[in-house]
């Protein structure tokens, strides 16, 4: 588990990812990252993935079409 701290930056707040996080998402300055909420509560760091948000979206739809 990588424990984060929330800081202020500007007129908001942060977190700064270790470099090992960065390196695991291939991710580089200027790069989209996505914070996913799970079914469980839980959330998802994950680089951009076209396929992944297209999923990502078809099950938040079927979430709430059963929800109505």
């Amino acid at each position: 588990m990588i424990e984060l701290k929330v800081r202020k930056i500007g007129e908001g707040l942060g977190v700064e990812l270790p470099s090992t996080v960065i390196q695991a998402l291939d991710a580089r300055e200027g790069d989209t990252v996505y914070l996913v909420n799970m079914l469980n509560g839980s959330y998802r760091l994950a680089r951009h993935d076209e396929n992944f948000v297209e999923e990502m979206e078809l099950v938040e739809g079927m979430m709430h079409e059963e929800d109505a």
